[in-house]
Formats: structure tokens, sequence, C-alpha cells
């Protein structure tokens, strides 16, 4: 397990009036845990690590975290709120991820079709980031989207991607027929698909499974906001 010091993220919060802070930031991969850390609260995640080590996103590691984080933040103005603690899995994409049956197209450019997801496509198309979709009377009704644009990173470089699909439409596997494929067409570029997911969204994590990817981790960071 490694510590590593984000100086700069607390240096941030400490030097101006920036709205959010994230003392603490731990990810777990394929069994390789590490613990981004402001430099103020190194001492209790190294209590952490040696408390909670056979078990690190159990309800009392995260609140341990939460708990310890809360003191620093309260010294510089920050408090904690119903939403600070978000734990989650990671789920990762396997070597032979391949499309499904359901027909998903490929959007290349905004205004085409009626969107009825909260995504910017715009944005995500400006970004250069990849997005397919399951339309349905001329709209777009789900849809998956690369976090990043797939160019010009390592062979098996993980790329997180995001997915939605509109309240009337969901049960209907658009989101993992739209998962699948975009993990397909990273698959066939040569990297492969991270998607997260908080613990408490069951739906989004039998997306991922319906999608073929496999859980390798879990993550947890916790976030103030700026009193005032």
């Amino acid at each position: 397990m490694e510590i590593i010091l984000d100086a700069d993220g607390e240096d941030l919060i400490r030097d101006t009036h920036f709205d959010i802070a994230v003392p603490v930031h731990v990810e777990t991969f394929d069994g390789e845990t590490k613990i981004f850390a402001y430099p103020s609260v190194r001492t209790l995640c190294e209590s952490y690590a040696a408390r909670f080590a056979d078990d690190l996103y159990s309800e009392a590691a995260t609140a341990y975290l939460q708990d310890g984080c809360a003191a620093f933040c309260k010294s510089l103005g920050y408090a904690a709120d119903r939403h600070s603690a978000v734990v989650g899995y990671n789920f990762l994409s396997q070597a032979d991820a391949a499309a499904d049956g359901t027909v998903c197209k490929r959007i290349r450019r905004d205004g085409k079709y009626k969107n009825l997801t909260t995504f910017d496509l715009s944005a995500c198309l400006a970004a250069e980031r990849v997005i397919f979709a399951v339309v349905s009377e001329d709209a777009i009704v789900s849809l998956a989207v690369s976090c990043e644009a797939p160019y010009g990173g390592e062979e098996g470089t993980p790329i997180e991607i995001s997915v939605e699909t509109a309240p009337d439409y969901r049960g209907r596997g658009y989101a993992t027929a739209c998962v699948r494929t975009l993990a397909a067409y990273l698959a066939a570029r040569g990297y492969r698909t991270l998607y997260k997911c908080r613990k408490e969204n069951v739906a989004s994590a039998c997306v991922a499974r319906g999608a073929g990817l496999v859980k390798t981790g879990d993550f947890a960071y916790f976030v103030y906001r700026k009193n005032g």
C-alpha cells in the first residue's frame, strides 16, 4: 500500500477560496492500493491503513477516515454534508470485449437527434470523446461516452467511461448495450474500459457486469464544501 502526498491540492485550499476539498482518495486496482492524501492527514491515513488493512472499505474504515478528515477541513472552513463520503467499485473490461446485437449508433455530431440525457454532447465531441447511443424515434435515449479521447495512450491503458439512460427508457438493457459497444470499440484500439459506480447503485453495477466487465477493486474519497 502506497501513500501519495498531494501537497499542491492542500496548498490550493489553503491559499484560495476553492469550493471543495478532497483530502483523501483511496483506490484499489487488481489488489494494489494507493492512498492520495493531503500532507496534513498523512498520519490519519497511516493509522487507517494499519487499523483496517483487512477491509479498507468497510463502514467502520470509511467512517474513521471521514471523521478524521472532517476535523482538518473544519479548521479551514470546509464542512461535510450527506454526500461527503463516496464509496464504490471499479470494473474493468476483459480482453475479449465484444459488442452485442443491440444497435448502438456512433454519435459524431450534435443536433442530429434530440438528446434525452443530461450529457452535453457538444462539449463531449469537442473534447474528442467517443459516444455510442441507442436512438429511438430520433431521440438519444441512452448513451455511453469515454471520459477522454482514446488516442496516444499505451496499449492496455484503462479509459474511464460514463453512461446514462433517460428515465422513461430504463430497464430495457440499453445502458448495458451502450457500455458493451463502447468497450468493444476501445478494446479494438488496445484500451481497457474502466467503469466506476457507487456502492449503493446496484443497477449501475448490474450494467457493468451485464456488459462483461469484472470488478477489480474499490474506491473511496471524501468531499468537503466551503462554508458560506
